[in-house]
């Protein structure tokens, strides 16, 4: 990885230590990435470090992900929800640009929804309103049936390639390392709370994705099948000031797949409000 060296803060926030990751400096325009389900703030690191030179980027570990504290019990949408509140609140982030994928997507909105007048644009990578989503439901039950353990990095790596099959090497070497820990006995796991995945909301948030009233843009990469094009039109028709890119090149981890195109879309947008 190269470019802006990344700098750690952690915050407590209901009694649960919170950390973020941060690039760039403080004096630029704010953003805020928030990952998905499993994933981590490190999962956007070279988006992150390409975005540094002129924003002051934040990327947080959602409780129960990466170096934040496991809250079981304690993972109710609402819970997460008030995680992006308190980052922004806790390191004083001013009308910031918010960039969600999956699950992180729809905190982002959501947050942008209930606090109008104080988010300056909006990012949705790949993810919908809907309570029920059949491709989600499927990567939930095989979440519950694989082990969190594997015996080498190559496993993690193979783990890592099968979802994100048009990422390259290097990136998903990347996401292996800043996913998982090494065990002392030997092995691998991945760094999040189980529990989250049993404990994990999916409320119908049509009426609250109604509410934004940001400039809006949403990415879906077109390999996706979680993020289907119809529901991605909807959405796009629902919102005054929305706009839809469509992108060849990767799926529903299309910040990873094609990092060039997705770097291009967020900035083509930015400069277009």
């Amino acid at each position: 990885m190269t470019g802006d060296i990344r700098r750690q803060i952690k915050f407590n926030h209901t009694g649960i230590q919170l950390n973020c990751s941060q690039w760039g400096d403080k004096s630029n325009p704010s953003m805020l990435l928030l990952h998905g389900l499993q994933d981590c703030g490190r999962s956007w690191e070279v988006f992150a470090q390409s975005m540094s030179s002129e924003y002051w980027v934040v990327a947080l570990d959602s409780r129960g992900h990466g170096d934040s504290d496991y809250a079981p019990g304690h993972y109710t949408f609402t819970d997460y929800v008030s995680d992006v509140e308190a980052t922004i609140s806790k390191l004083g982030i001013e009308n910031p640009i918010l960039i969600g994928h999956s699950a992180g997507g729809r905190y982002a909105f959501s947050y942008a929804a209930q606090n109008k007048n104080h988010v300056k644009a909006l990012v949705v990578v790949d993810i919908d309103p809907d309570p029920i989503n059949k491709p989600s439901g499927s990567m939930f039950e095989r979440y519950k049936s694989e082990s969190d353990q594997w015996d080498s990095f190559e496993d993690v790596v193979d783990r890592i390639w099968s979802r994100q099959p048009q990422s390259s090497e290097d990136m998903v070497r990347f996401q292996a390392q800043v996913m998982t820990i090494p065990k002392t006995e030997g092995g691998w796991v991945w760094k999040r709370d189980r529990n989250l995945i049993y404990e994990y909301e999916r409320p119908d948030l049509w009426e609250t994705w109604r509410e934004i009233d940001c400039p809006t843009v949403i990415i879906r990469g077109r390999q996706s099948t979680l993020l289907t094009h119809e529901t991605a039109v909807k959405m796009r028709e629902e919102l005054a000031d929305c706009k839809l890119a469509e992108l060849e090149g990767g799926g529903h981890w299309f910040y990873q797949e094609s990092p060039g195109s997705f770097e291009s879309t967020v900035k083509w947008f930015l400069n277009s409000i």
